[in-house]
This record gives C-alpha cells, sequence and structure tokens, in this order.
C-alpha cells in the first residue's frame, strides 16, 4: 500500500518513539513494542530536508508484514530496536526544500515518533483546503486502493457479480459501493451480523455473508447463483478458497490484503490452482502508488460519490501517542469502525482544520 517501498531517512529530533523491541509471534500484543526517548539532533538541515511535527498516525494491516525479519526485498522490514514505520502526516516546522514551506501539512511514511527530519521529495503535500485527517483518510492510500482495485485491476464491468472480503474495513466498504455504482451486482463478507447490516442497509450491497457462520463456500454459491466475476481479496486463506470455487471463466481476482495470514499462522496460495488455469483466471497483487499518476483521478471521483452521498465514508479517528500500539493491535481483531487514525497529543484535533 501507499509508499511503502520509501523509507524514510534521518533523525528525528523530539523526545518519544515507539520501537519495535521484538518481532510478532502469533496473534499481534502491544507489549512487543516499547516507548523510549528520541535522539535529538541540532544539526543543520541539508538542502532539500524538512523536519516535520509529525500528528497523525494511519494504522494499516500491511504494517504487519514490515515487522517481519527481513527477506522479502519488495517490503521493509522494520529493525528492532528502531521506530515502527507508518504512514504519518504532520506540519513543516523547519525547511530546506523552497517547495515545502514551514507551516505546510505533508503525508510521508513516518515513524511512531513525534519529529523526522527527512526529504521533502519523499513526502506530498497536502492540498490547500483540505484537512490533514481528510488527505489521510478520506482521499488517502485506503479509498485510493479500493478505487484502482475495482477500476484498473478488477476492470469490473455493470452486470457482473463482484465478492468482496473484509468488507466491512477501511478498503473493503469502498470496494463495496464503487463496484455497486459501477453496476454491478455486490455480494460482501464480514464477520458478525452488525457488520453485514451495515453492509446491505447503508453501503448498499446486494447481500452479505457472516464468515462466523461458517460453510462459506456454500453461503457464496448461494449469493452469487450466477458465479463470481471479480472477486476483491483483502484476506486470503480459507476465504480466497471459497471464492475460487465460485469464480466463472475469465475472472479477476484482486489481490489486496492476506489479513487471514499477519498474525503468524503463514500465508498461502489458493488451493485449487486447476480452476485458475482451465478458468483463465487472473490473479494480480497491486500497490497505490503503481498508480500515482492517475491519483488526482481517483480523488475527484471520490469526491463526487461522497459529496452526492453516493458514497459513505467513515474514519475511526483516536487520540493519544501512548496508546497507538494498543488501538494498532485493535485493527487485527475487528475493533474497528472505517479508517484507523490516531492522532498524537496534544492539540491533535487541529489536523481535522
Amino acid at each position: 500500500m501507499g509508499r511503502a517501498g520509501v523509507r524514510p531517512r534521518g533523525a528525528a529530533v523530539t523526545d518519544r518513539q515507539w520501537v519495535l523491541a521484538r518481532r510478532p509471534e502469533g496473534r499481534l500484543r502491544p507489549d512487543i513494542f516499547s516507548l523510549q526517548p528520541q535522539p535529538a539532533s541540532d544539526e543543520p538541515l541539508a538542502p532539500g530536508e524538512i523536519d516535520v511535527a509529525l500528528r497523525l498516525f494511519l494504522c494499516a494491516p500491511t504494517m504487519r508484514n514490515w515487522m517481519d525479519p527481513p527477506g522479502n526485498s519488495l517490503y521493509p522490514s522494520v529493525p528492532l530496536g528502531a521506530a515502527m514505520l507508518a504512514p504519518a502526516g504532520g506540519r513543516i516546522v523547519a525547511s530546506a526544500d523552497p517547495e515545502r514551506p514551514v507551516g505546510a501539512d505533508v503525508t510521508c511514511l513516518g515513524r511512531w515518533q513525534g519529529r523526522l527530519r527527512l526529504p521533502g521529495s519523499e513526502t506530498l503535500l497536502v492540498p490547500a483546503g483540505l484537512s490533514l485527517v481528510d488527505a489521510m483518510g478520506r482521499f488517502g492510500i485506503n479509498p485510493l486502493t479500493a478505487w484502482f482495485g475495482i477500476h484498473r485491476i478488477g476492470a469490473l464491468r455493470a452486470g457482473e457479480t463482484l465478492l468482496v472480503s473484509g468488507a466491512a474495513g477501511s478498503v473493503g466498504s469502498i470496494a463495496v459501493q464503487l463496484g455497486r455504482l459501477a453496476g454491478a451486482r455486490v455480494v460482501a463478507i464480514a464477520g458478525g451480523p452488525e457488520k453485514c447490516r451495515w453492509l446491505t442497509d447503508v453501503a448498499g450491497a446486494d447481500a452479505a455473508i457472516d464468515y462466523h457462520a461458517g460453510h462459506l463456500s456454500e453461503a457464496i454459491a448461494r449469493a452469487c447463483p450466477g458465479g463470481v466475476d471479480v472477486f476483491f481479496d483483502n484476506v486470503g486463506g480459507s476465504t480466497l478458497d471459497a471464492a475460487v470455487d465460485a469464480m466463472n471463466r475469465m475472472g479477476r481476482i484482486v489481490l489486496c490484503g492476506q489479513i487471514a495470514g499477519y498474525d503468524g499462522t503463514g500465508m498461502r496460495g489458493p488451493a485449487n490452482m486447476m480452476r485458475l488455469i482451465y478458468g483463465s483466471i487472473t490473479m494480480r497483487g497491486f500497490l497505490v502508488g503503481d498508480f500515482a499518476a492517475e491519483w488526482d483521478l481517483a480523488r475527484a471521483d471520490l469526491k463526487a460519490g461522497y459529496d452526492s452521498g453516493a458514497i459513505v465514508y467513515r474514519d475511526d479517528l483516536r487520540e493519544g501517542f501512548a496508546e497507538l500500539p494498543q488501538h494498532f493491535c485493535d485493527l487485527f481483531q475487528g475493533r474497528n469502525n472505517g479508517t484507523l487514525l490516531m492522532m498524537a497529543d496534544p492539540g491533535a484535533r487541529e489536523a481535522r482544520a
């Protein structure tokens, strides 16, 4: 997701940071992180550098992968004892970049800490008139991921059937609504009757499947009697297996996330590979950064949906730097409603302005 391939550099210049104290084993626990004093630096900024007071942090499932030991060169690995990587936003407090003045808000791949020095080129300016919360929420990497997954990777067409796993989450809920707006029949998979009711009554899914009820393959077959043309997968594992068995010929599987394997149980491909072959079915993973040249187009389309009421967006906005690890772990227990954003304190609610 996002700018996950860009690694922030430079020394932090404030008082505290959450560091990765040990690698997670099994279910994610907040005690793998340790709150530590943050090294200070009085060195002048190098040309092109900026100093950012970080104010807002996005909690994204993909961050769980970054806690694993080095080994996959396509995404970063946080060293033990280093501040946790996270999509972040803040205000520039010092600048040696003429295109990024003091007082401007930016987003970046940051760290769980209060201040960060990094090249200005590794940040994105928040457009005038847009709050930092909206830049990282309604118009941030999660809704953009849904947009490109539906329209570019899935190439969803009117009259097709779209199946979305993790459908009540930040990405999944937008994918459901974009599918509805594209004229598809939309079937959502989520955990629990409350989430399923929200998906049908508010998000507009044609049907919702509660995976807690079991017998997922049979439930998909009932909800998708004509099969599945596009599967937007945020979960993987047995959910992916069940969806593959329902795919139509020439179907497309959008690989967005594998949250079923993030807790250390491992990630694997689908069991029924021959169905993919004989069905001429494609599976494709992607990062939202792959489509950076089209972000403005996607944001304009999302804005039209928000403004008209055709797309309902939810963010779960929380406060307190000291509670950041606990709130992050809530993400993996389904204890969030929408995009999980953490505002540092004090005075962080100004990020909404």
